[in-house]
């Protein structure tokens, strides 16, 4: 006897305990982490921006996969980012990705945005289904601001540093008249810079006194020739430029 597929697609003001109980339970199991209630709620109950769609698969009744299409608007236009997508190994090559997928956007109005930072393992895919590179970005040294903003013309506004990065293994540098939130990289005395934001957001943060610090840009140079490319991808090639802080893995 064949098993049943179900696809529950709801929008978050509409969720129960089970649901979000499930969601859960298959993000921390594919990922390894505990994706805990209040993370949950910080990203999908209490969005500035509105709902967001997400969708959990059951087969004869169990949990084995879940997606989201995160709302993150860009610059006041509604958007959404995928993420949290996750399948139990046993449950794969049963075409439950796409479908749900699919279930997913159909929920959304047709002019939203939709757009995402694919890994590598990833991003062939979304060309694949018609998405359009915009941003192809490597570690450059930060430098000046000038060339910063060159490529970065937006600063993270307060509303989305208070909902989004606030409370987190962050710090700050200042440059000048300039702020900026930096993080942490895996190579020793080296630190990403994750946005420019205001003199009020940065003091949330301790100070980075000392270090290498990058920014994602656009030119290739020897230092960063072997590490891999940073992408951004959309549905809507119209919209120019997504600034890389949108991402939901600060």
């Amino acid at each position: 006897m064949d098993s049943i597929i179900e696809y529950d697609c709801r929008w978050s003001d509409n969720l129960d305990r089970k649901f979000i109980q499930d969601f859960r339970e298959m993000c921390s199991t594919v990922f390894k982490y505990d994706f805990t209630e209040a993370e949950f709620s910080r990203k999908f109950i209490n969005n500035i921006y509105g709902r967001s769609v997400l969708v959990v698969v059951y087969i004869d009744g169990k949990p084995c996969a879940a997606r989201a299409l995160w709302r993150n608007d860009i610059n006041e236009q509604e958007a959404y980012q995928p993420g949290d997508t996750c399948v139990l190994e046993v449950c794969r090559g049963k075409g439950i990705f796409p479908e749900m997928t699919k279930r997913a956007i159909s929920m959304i109005p047709e002019d939203a945005i939709i757009y995402n930072f694919p890994n590598q393992n990833s991003y062939r895919g979304y060309l694949k289904m018609g998405w359009t590179l915009i941003h192809d970005y490597h570690m450059n040294l930060f430098t000046t601001y000038h060339k910063y903003n060159q490529e970065h013309p937006y600063a993270m506004d307060d509303d989305f540093a208070e909902w989004w990065i606030e409370g987190r293994n962050l710090r700050h540098i200042r440059r000048g008249n300039h702020y900026f939130i930096v993080a942490k990289h895996s190579r020793r005395f080296c630190y990403r810079i994750v946005a420019e934001v205001s003199g009020r957001i940065a003091m949330k943060f301790p100070k980075q006194r000392f270090g290498i610090f990058f920014y994602l840009g656009d030119k290739v140079h020897w230092y960063n020739k072997r590490f891999a490319s940073n992408h951004v991808v959309t549905k809507n090639p119209e919209i120019g430029y997504i600034p890389t802080w949108k991402i939901d893995a600060v």
